[in-house]
């Protein structure tokens, strides 16, 4: 340093002591842009995308529907056209609620369980002769 800039400072510059222009301005802070947000998992991520909503027509009407409910709606209207795999997925929680909600079914109930039972057993049977045989 000059001289000149030696006698202007009536301070110290040393370990701890920078220069008073590269010091922090009061009110000044030393992270500006705060601290990073944190990156959220998969799981996390997932559900933002499933609550988001969508807009779908209805029946001649515009509803409003997350994604979460617009594949669950599909899902089931699957297995109502005969998606084995879509059956297979929604079958347990049937009967999961009926049991909960102490449904009891009347005899065309039990005999319309049994031949989507028959079916699906049948279905699943062919499937499994099929994997026996490519084995």
């Amino acid at each position: 340093m000059t001289e000149q800039n030696d006698q202007d400072r009536d301070y110290e510059v040393g370990y701890g002591k920078p220069p008073e222009h590269s010091r922090w301005k009061k009110g000044q802070s030393g992270n500006p842009k705060g601290r990073p947000k944190k990156i959220k998992d998969f799981e996390k991520l997932l559900d933002i995308e499933l609550s988001r909503t969508l807009q779908i027509t209805e029946g001649g009407r515009q509803v409003s529907l997350t994604k979460r409910e617009l594949i669950l709606k599909t899902l089931v209207n699957d297995a109502l056209k005969g998606d084995l795999r879509a059956m297979k997925m929604i079958l347990p929680f049937i009967v999961k609620q009926q049991s909960v909600e102490g449904f009891e079914p009347d005899t065309a109930d039990r005999e319309a369980l049994r031949q989507l039972l028959g079916e699906f057993n049948r279905a699943n049977e062919h499937g499994d002769n099929k994997e026996n045989n490519d084995a």
